[in-house]
């Protein structure tokens, strides 16, 4: 099986304890305790070692725009001995901090304001112990038996494809909010350092394209400031070109889909105007089968699995030490999670356009109804006795009220508690599978995760986000050639409004609808859709669901009802998309665990 290589795994304990963790590791005593770590092989670590204290940075922190661990460090200890007001609150970028004190025998954990890298911990039995990858928590306390299993937790990855709040698989550890300051002597202390300030600015579209310009080549220079070989995984979509757009030295293009279809044409061209280097990398037969396993692993059982991105990380280190990617940029500056209302014509639907939304119920009923990441497919009560049916409709209510009364405590706009409900931890959310599988390629850095993009994310009027209006505006300023190219999306110009596509999609293909022309479809994206992966490479692992000693023991489908609706799947009278993909997340992560 192949191993997790983008981890952190700490155990705090009493001196005279015996090491829970398996292999060579390393350790640093303190006065009464000693603290045991190891890492993996790409994991971006730096460690500083003192006569009184050890500091273990993960990530890119920054006080001053430029990445420089040694230096960062000097700063923090002075900023810590001196207490300077606010300092955690000042450090940019992407990181967690591990500060443990040889003369105290305290540990202090501080995470970024967007939640990555993720961290899970526990604190059971005089022990603390601390995971960037839950996979190997979990293990840990199930194998020591330090920890019960909380399988109802999986209802949320089966109902919206990622877990919401702190709570995980087992009744011990936790997942550590964003801009946290953890810290354990006597006791357990946990704060935030810093919290959003909701508001919507003044500011014309313009200006604040204007101003989103700019933050992105700031976050560039910041992250470029170590003088390494860049890459970045370019699509032919919206985020990773505007991305694109702002580098003057242009980092090597990594292009993966399963053919040269529109999606690596439209990567090419946007490489090809900025005189880049250009990697394409083809899909192989079996890619999914091959890395699911390893996927669920990554990812803690906690989203969809992303395989696509697993297995190319020699072609990959040949030409790049660090990856970028678009992430960030969507649920940021496209609205993506605000309410929208589609619309039909004679029964019909409008492709593409869309306006804000309305909430017609209260907002816990409204959120679980209508979020766009909610899992596709058949119904799960389909699978799921009563009493299962009641246990995952009391969870998820209860889960989703949680995120919506602590979504309150930072907007009385109702579109803004909306969206954060969705945006609070970022490493929660469902597109961060895709995030941990890029960390497994190499260094990754995230581009649109600087504290000033995300206060920025934060001030933008609601009518700006929408519809990606300052994202379009901003590409429009960055390079117009970006910005008039098609997009691999929908093949349409990169700039269209919803209701631009709308228009230029009904007089495409008005021909096709009416019987006046052959309809005509080649694969143009990266992506296989879930039912086709499912059918093209994981048909054996569906049929073996029905007789999962995993799913029998989690008791949280009725396996009778599972082996009906399998078998309907089979003679292809239901669709299984998402759902049993989201199924045989479960039972990989489970089986592979217990």
């Amino acid at each position: 099986m192949i191993s997790v290589e983008n981890y952190l795994f700490i155990e705090l304990c009493d001196l005279h304890d015996g090491s829970n963790i398996d292999g060579e590791h390393h350790n640093i005593n303190g006065k009464n305790k000693v603290l045991r770590f190891k890492y993996g092989n790409i994991c971006p670590i730096s460690i500083k070692d003192s006569k009184d204290s050890t500091v273990i940075i993960i990530g890119h922190p920054s006080f001053n725009g430029k990445i420089d661990a040694n230096r960062f460090v000097l700063d923090y200890i002075k900023a810590k001995e001196q207490n300077m007001n606010g300092f955690t609150a000042s450090i940019d970028g992407e990181f967690l901090i591990v500060d443990f004190n040889k003369l105290s025998d305290e540990i202090t954990i501080i995470n970024s304001r967007f939640a990555s890298p993720v961290v899970f911990y526990a604190v059971v039995q005089r022990r603390f112990i601390l995971s960037t990858t839950y996979a190997l928590l979990f293990k840990y306390l199930l194998r020591n038996k330090l920890a019960k299993m909380l399988p109802d937790k999986a209802y949320e990855l089966l109902s919206f494809r990622r877990l919401f709040g702190t709570d995980t698989y087992d009744d011990k550890s936790k997942y550590l909010e964003s801009a946290s300051k953890l810290s354990l002597g006597s006791k357990l202390k946990i704060e935030q350092y810093w919290v959003p300030d909701i508001y919507s600015n003044n500011s014309s579209l313009n200006d604040n394209a204007h101003t989103l310009v700019e933050l992105l080549k700031n976050s560039i220079m910041y992250k470029t400031s170590d003088n390494k070989r860049y890459g970045i995984m370019q699509s032919g979509g919206l985020d990773t070109r505007m991305i694109l757009s702002g580098f003057d030295n242009t980092p090597h293009a990594f292009n993966i889909t399963y053919e040269k279809n529109r999606e690596y044409k439209i990567a090419k061209k946007l490489v090809d105007y900025k005189n880049g280097d250009f990697s394409w990398i083809q899909v192989k037969n079996g890619q999914y089968s091959d890395f699911f396993d390893y996927g669920t692993q990554v990812t803690g059982g906690m989203f969809q699995n992303s395989s696509l991105f697993y297995g190319h990380r020699d072609i990959i280190k040949e030409s790049s030490d660090v990856l970028f990617s678009g992430y960030g940029l969507d649920y940021f500056f496209q609205g993506m999670y605000l309410p929208s209302k589609m619309y039909s014509i004679l029964g019909e639907s409008v492709p593409w356009y869309k306006t804000l939304g309305k909430f017609n119920k209260e907002m816990v009923s409204y959120f679980i109804e209508n979020i766009s990441y909610q899992t596709k497919g058949f119904e799960l009560d389909d699978i799921m006795n009563s009493g299962q049916i009641s246990r995952k409709n009391d969870l998820i209510y209860s889960s989703i009220k949680d995120q919506f009364l602590e979504a309150k405590k930072y907007s009385d706009d109702i579109y803004d508690i909306y969206e954060h409900m969705s945006l609070g931890n970022l490493s929660r959310h469902y597109t961060y599978t895709g995030q941990l599988s890029l960390m497994e390629l190499s260094e990754y850095r995230t581009i649109s995760y600087t504290n000033s993009i995300l206060d920025f994310y934060y001030n933008l009027p609601l009518k700006h986000r929408f519809d990606a209006k300052v994202l379009r505006k901003a590409l429009y300023i960055s390079d117009k050639r970006f910005f008039k190219l098609a997009s691999a999306n929908h093949g349409f110009s990169a700039g269209s409004s919803s209701f631009e596509k709308s228009i230029k999609h009904i007089y495409k293909y008005l021909p096709e609808r009416i019987g006046l022309k052959e309809k005509k479809r080649n694969f143009e994206r990266t992506w296989l859709t879930a039912e086709e992966v499912l059918r093209s490479e994981l048909l054996d692992r569906i049929n073996n669901l029905t007789k999962s000693e995993s799913l029998h023991n989690l008791n949280i489908v009725d396996m009778d009802k599972l082996k009906k609706v399998v078998g309907m799947w089979n003679d292809k009278k239901i669709v299984g998309n998402q759902t049993l993909m989201m199924l045989l997340t479960v039972d990989s992560f489970f089986k592979q665990s217990i």
